[in-house]
């Protein structure tokens, strides 16, 4: 069945808000069942971080058993298409211009329309359910079941379900890794400049008291990818604007001998075709995010994120520039750096640079259920399981403050081994008296702590795989996405391959 028009909204089943592997997997499920999908999209490009710069699907701190459908269907075929092991047990690698063509087949083979630069104006109405998503531009879509992949649930917002942003205490849920943390040591540099003003990186005010509850969500960075090959390389040259005291904590770090390598300031993962995916590092002293810069993007208008989006990028190219430049930098360092350039054949309409800013948390939904600490590493099993996950508890370094004249401190590091937990469906539902008729397979119901094992690409598209099945039989059977049949939808969840019991 295809759209139609009603008024002045396309109609459809389902509208899918957010082009991200979740949205995809959201589309593509919901059509293979049946419905008439389209799928919106902000930018000029599908596919989220996996097409800009997230080139891996994480399985070497994930559970391979634990994974499979859609996610699996696509990590094999983007690895098999940029040369590397299809089958590898641990990690898949892809790179960002293969998978962004094969979600296009992928959407393609079930004629999904996708509709881009589609940012919401807002929503219409009728009680607890949505009837019109309005985008800036004039155009109006018309639904009868609306899904949210966005990564900052836009759409979920605009419909007034409950969410929260940041994180909680430790007293919120009784979670003993919430809130903030003091993991690490402080650091033996001073966080002050020659003026007395605090260095550029080091938020102002004292460190807050560990474990309360915190506004700051996860950090943010822009994972790029860069190339070693000069036949694919656009030359790193200094960025307008350049401003070198941007960087000055990581001076005092080459001074007192703590930083000596590259790899010991961002994140270089191997890919194909000599090139590196760039990461803000786990346990970096000063790396590729931003401390703080990430506070207002969940809740701030599109011109805003824009904005914020392009100073992460001009931190970025900045970094790149000091650390093959500048004379303070260990030779070692220089020469290291300087092999390196942005990949010629990457993000062509975008200066080399990936079109979305890796976003690893903005707003969460509160739904019936909100899973906690105690649901992702002890009380793991649900009776509504709609996919098992598996990934480490993982928050890199979120703030950084002054401790005294001479040190600093990072603050918000999480990492601790996962164990296989349940997600219920009720995770990705609103209220029912708030919204009856959307699914929320990205900001998902989950405090700070049980989000940093939700927040992965493949779980996202389990769970957008989930969405359009049950988006189908709401549909069908005349109902809320609450009041759905949950047995017949594990019965089918199981029947496109994610597994939702353990293996003997």
């Amino acid at each position: 069945m295809s759209g139609h028009l009603i008024g002045s909204a396309k109609s459809y089943d389902v509208v899918v808000y957010g082009g991200t592997p979740g949205g995809i997997a959201s589309a593509v499920s919901a059509a293979r069942e049946g419905a008439s999908v389209i799928l919106l999209e902000q930018t000029n490009h599908v596919g989220g971080l996996s097409t800009s710069g997230l080139n891996r699907d994480e399985g070497n701190h994930m559970i391979r058993w634990t994974l499979g459908g859609f996610s699996d269907r696509f990590t094999r075929e983007a690895a098999k298409r940029s040369g590397t092991d299809p089958n590898a047990e641990r990690v898949r690698i892809w790179v960002s211009r293969i998978a962004e063509a094969l979600f296009l087949e992928m959407l393609e083979e079930q004629n999904i329309p996708i509709v881009y630069e589609q940012l919401i104006e807002g929503v219409e109405m009728d009680g607890a359910k949505i009837k019109v998503l309005n985008t800036r531009g004039g155009n109006s879509y018309r639904a009868k079941i609306f899904i949210d992949a966005t990564y900052e649930g836009d759409l979920m917002a605009s419909a007034g379900v409950s969410y929260t942003v940041g994180r909680e205490s430790r007293d919120t849920y009784n979670e003993s890794m919430a809130g903030v943390r003091y993991m690490d040591e402080k650091i033996k540099v001073s966080p002050y400049d020659e003026n007395g003003k605090l260095l550029p990186g080091i938020m102002p005010g004292k460190p807050p008291e560990e474990f309360s509850a915190s506004p700051v969500p996860l950090c943010y960075n822009v994972r790029l990818n860069l190339s070693l090959n000069p036949d694919n390389q656009v030359p790193i040259e200094k960025p307008e604007g350049y401003e070198p005291k941007q960087y000055e904590l990581l001076v005092g770090s080459f001074r007192s001998g703590e930083i000596k390598t590259i790899n010991q300031v961002i994140g270089l993962y191997p890919m194909p075709d000599d090139k590196r995916e760039l990461n803000n590092r786990q346990y970096s002293i000063v790396s590729l995010s931003m401390p703080g810069e990430q506070t207002p993007w969940a809740e701030a208008s599109f011109e805003e994120r824009e904005a914020i989006h392009k100073k992460y990028r001009d931190y970025t190219h900045g970094l790149l520039w000091f650390l093959k430049s500048d004379p303070r930098v260990p030779v070692a360092m220089r020469e290291d750096m300087a092999q390196y350039g942005f990949c010629k054949d990457e993000w062509q309409d975008n200066k080399h640079w990936p079109w979305y800013l890796y976003v690893r948390a903005a707003r969460r939904m509160q739904g019936d259920y909100i899973l906690t600490q105690a649901d992702v590493t002890t009380k793991t099993d649900k009776e509504d399981v709609i996919h098992i996950g598996s990934h480490y508890i993982d928050a890199h370094h979120v703030t950084r403050y002054a401790v005294d004249q001479d040190h600093y401190i990072n603050e918000g590091r999480i990492w601790e081994v996962g164990v296989p937990f349940d997600v219920p469906y009720r995770a990705i539902t609103p209220k029912s008296q708030e919204c009856e008729n959307l699914l929320v397979p990205v900001c998902a119901s989950a405090s700070a702590v049980a989000f940093c094992t939700l927040r992965l690409e493949p779980t996202w598209m389990h769970l957008g795989e989930v969405s359009g099945i049950a988006a189908a039989m709401a549909i069908d059977n005349n109902s809320s996405v609450q009041n759905i049949d949950v047995a017949e939808l594990q019965t089918r969840i199981k029947a496109v391959g994610i597994p939702l019991d353990s293996p003997e």
